[in-house]
């Protein structure tokens, strides 16, 4: 299923996560993965808590840096791509 702007999604509640000098680590101990995201990543991190569009994430982002829609929305749509091929975050319904 492919990800858009109006598609919801939410992190996985399996995850160990820490906050490590303002940015997230997460540790998928089934997998024995460990994944890092920067402060922009972990901003996203911190919204996908509850579900959320990428246009609302979106939305967030550009009213908080000086980013064009365009570039926010190919950034957030890549990350959140990732992470769901990863199996941290899910599509919600």
């Amino acid at each position: 299923m492919p990800i858009d702007e109006t598609t919801r999604l939410k992190r996985a509640s399996h995850l160990l996560e820490s906050d490590v000098h303002g940015e997230v680590v997460a540790l998928d101990v089934d997998k024995g993965q460990c994944y890092g995201l920067n402060s922009v990543g972990t901003e996203i991190w911190r919204l996908l808590e509850q579900p959320t569009s990428v246009g609302e994430i979106c939305a967030d982002l550009t009213s908080r840096y000086e980013v064009d829609p365009e570039t926010c929305r190919a950034e957030v749509l890549k990350l959140v791509g990732e992470l769901h091929d990863e199996g941290l975050v899910s599509i919600e319904a």
